[in-house]
């Protein structure tokens, strides 16, 4: 049996990965707020994420993308049936991360947002796949 030295770090190293998972963990579940409606496209190029965002303000919306997932944050308008005169009524706040199911280059990301639809278009990173066949070698 052989032994094998024990570094310290290593308890250190595996504490913060597991702060890393339990915190994007509890971002992607969203237990704090509301979750805006979204699709999934896979484009030759890469992915393309729509969320809809009706009568929000386009400037009030925070997009991040990273290598793994694009995150999107803001505030819904507060419903119609708020009174005037009443505390600022607010709308409910929204949280999403979608997470790719490759990496991606997050330096090609881009988003536009057209009547209440936020578009996030973001290219793979290393191009494209192909099948390569194998062959029997004796």
């Amino acid at each position: 049996m052989a032994l094998m030295r024990w570094d310290p770090t290593d308890v250190d190293r595996f504490r913060e990965d597991m702060q890393r998972f339990w915190n994007r963990f509890r971002e992607e579940w969203n237990w704090e707020g509301a979750r805006p409606r979204t699709r999934f496209h896979q484009t030759d190029e890469g992915y393309l994420v729509e969320f809809e965002l009706p009568g929000v303000d386009p400037d009030q919306v925070e997009v991040e993308v990273d290598g793994e997932s694009v995150t999107v944050r803001g505030q819904f308008p507060p419903p119609p049936t708020a009174r005037e005169g009443e505390a600022e009524a607010e709308g409910d706040r929204f949280h999403s991360v979608v997470t790719f199911p490759t990496e991606v280059d997050p330096e090609t990301a881009e988003a536009h947002f057209r009547h209440g639809l936020l578009s996030v278009r973001v290219a793979r990173l290393g191009g494209r796949r192909r099948r390569v066949s194998v062959r029997h070698v004796q």
